[in-house]
Order: C-alpha cells, then structure tokens, then sequence
C-alpha cells in the first residue's frame, strides 16, 4: 500500500480510481500512439502498413498531403496530451501546463484538417464511412473550441469538461481497431459482402503488393474491351471485390477493412461520446470544486458575474442560477 500511495503522490491523483482510470485510458493511448510513430515514414512503412488499396489514394496530390499533415501532428499531440491529465503537472508546471496546452490545440486543429483532406477516399470512401469521420472532427473541433474558450473565460469547471469530451472523442480511434478486427471477422465468417473497386485500384493493389500473376485473372470484367474499342470519356470500368479477411489476394482483403471500418467508427463514437457524458456525471463533486474554483479567480479578475463567466448551463437552459457554497451558508444565517 505504500508503493501504491507513492505512486498516487508522485503523480498528484487524490483517488485510486482516477489514477485507474488514467492509466487504462491514458495508457492504451500512449501505447497506440507508440505503435503507430513509424507511420510518421510515411511512403515506407505506413504505405506498407495501411490498408490495402489506401496508398492508391494517398500516394500523390493534397491527399499525400493530407495523409502527411494527419499524422504528422496527431501523433505528437497525442503524446502531449496525456501530460495534461497529471495533476502534479498541473499543479507543479502551470506554465507548462499552459504552453503544451496551447500547442495541442494548435497541433489537434491541424490534424483535424489532414483528416478532412484525405476523408473522401478513406477506407473506401463509403457515405457511411465520410459521414462517421466527418462527425468526428466536427464534435472533437467544436469541444477544444469550447475548452479554449472556457479557460479563457477562467470557467474551470466547464474547461475540464469540454477536454475531456475532447481527448475521449479523439480516443474512439484507438476503441476502433479492436472493433475493426472484430467486424472483419464476422464479415469474412458471413462471406457474401462485397466492395465495388475501380480497375485501376486493383491493378495498382496488385502489383503495389507483387503478386506475381496479372489481376486480370480474378476480375476478368476489367479486361479491356475487344477489337480495341475507347471507353467513353470519364468511363472507369469497375469490379465487385470480395470482402475476406483471409482473401488469396490482396484486394479482397482491403475490400474486408474498408467494409467494416464505418460500422468500427460508428461503435467507437457511440462508446466513447457515452462513456465520457457516464463519467461526468458520476464526478459531480470534482466539477462542483473546479467551480468554487472559478468563482474565486473570476472574482479576482473582476468578472461581473463570477462562477458563471463561462459556457455554463444556466445561461442556456433551463437551471437555477449557480450561487456559491460560501454565498450559501451566508444566506442561510441571513434568514435565521
């Protein structure tokens, strides 16, 4: 117990389960984002490493820049972030605390803005699949807005809040490749889902990987047309591929990934927007604390209406104006 206490102190967490939770949540990301720094090369090993037919995309144009962009400074403030959750760090490093704050907003808002770039392909650029990462980037753009906003304004209470939101939302990407694994799994046990790829991404897939045989002889409705007859202009020929996560080629398999990563992020989302709006609320007594927090600095920096200076909920809906606990017990010796 004695270990245990150390390590709680040399950290600042007051509460085993939150050092708990820190280390779960915090430390599967740290993990992930470990894991994936080699993609940081990325026309060596993250275009060896991503799924089958991504590089078909990404390889040239604003998408290699996108893809460059993304990962380039989502993987760096991922690591950043996590010293933001240390309390000593917090407490001990306030101008630390401010700066490294600073430089994951900027760092998160960029990454955000790589992803958007290389969303209308990814993993096979299915509505479902746009329309999953697209509210990803809104809900986790608008909550570090919010957060910023709030610290600002010295609305403590509110900043937490929205940055926790904030890292749990970026967090469903970790959730999603378990998920990923899972669904393609059921998809290959199934075996009768399909993705419908352009010629031109298969031949690029296959010789990208070197099989040795064309790939004319599994998807002969690419074959070009007899007697030497043009395509009409803008015509690409395209063809059913087989979603099978132990596929004989390799398409089939990037054909099975790209059919279960819109349901993975779709789960993942749901899990974590839920998960963290769980936890905040079973935290009220932290919440209520950063809040007597804010009042005491707000006041100190003159605001005109202090605990409340931020994007509280009262100046929304429908809640009973927030009065302090100390303005409380006065009130109540007042009426007596």
């Amino acid at each position: 117990m004695s270990i245990w206490r150390s390590i709680l102190g040399f950290l600042g967490f007051k509460k085993s389960y939150n050092f708990i939770l820190f280390f779960i949540f915090a430390g599967g990301l740290f993990g992930f984002t470990l894991a994936r720094l080699q993609y940081l090369d990325i026309t060596g090993r993250y275009a060896r490493g991503t799924g089958a037919g991504e590089w078909f995309h990404q390889r040239t144009g604003f998408r290699r820049v996108g893809i460059t962009l993304h990962l380039g400074t989502i993987l760096p403030c991922a690591i950043l972030v996590i010293f933001q959750f240390i309390p000593s760090v917090r407490h001990r490093a306030i101008l630390f605390h401010r700066i490294n704050g600073y430089i994951i907003i900027i760092l998160f808002l960029a990454s955000n803005a790589g992803a958007l770039m290389i969303t209308r392909h990814a993993f096979g650029g299915g509505l479902p699949t746009q329309v999953s990462i697209g509210l990803l980037i809104l809900i986790s753009t608008i909550s570090i807005v919010i957060a910023y906003y709030n610290i600002r304004r010295l609305q403590i209470d509110q900043h937490r809040a929205w940055m926790l939101r904030t890292m749990f939302y970026m967090g469903s990407i970790v959730t999603m490749r378990p998920l990923i694994e899972i669904v393609s799994r059921i998809i290959s046990r199934v075996g009768t889902y399909y993705e419908v790829w352009t010629c031109e991404k298969i031949d690029y897939v296959w010789k990208f990987y070197k099989v040795p045989v064309s790939y004319l002889t599994a998807y002969p409705m690419c074959a070009p047309p007899p007697n030497g007859t043009s395509l009409p202009p803008g015509y690409k020929p395209v063809s059913f591929v087989k979603a099978d996560n132990n596929g004989i080629e390799p398409a089939q398999i990037g054909a099975n990934i790209e059919a279960s990563f819109g349901l993975a992020v779709w789960i993942a989302l749901f899990l974590h927007v839920a998960g963290i709006e769980v936890y905040l609320r079973l935290t009220p007594r932290e919440s209520e604390r950063l809040r007597m927090v804010s009042y005491e600095r707000q006041k100190e920096a003159g605001y005109s209406n202090p605990g409340s200076a931020g994007l509280v909920v009262e100046k929304f809906g429908d809640a009973e104006p927030w009065v302090p606990s100390v303005e409380t017990g006065r009130m109540e010796q007042v009426s007596k």
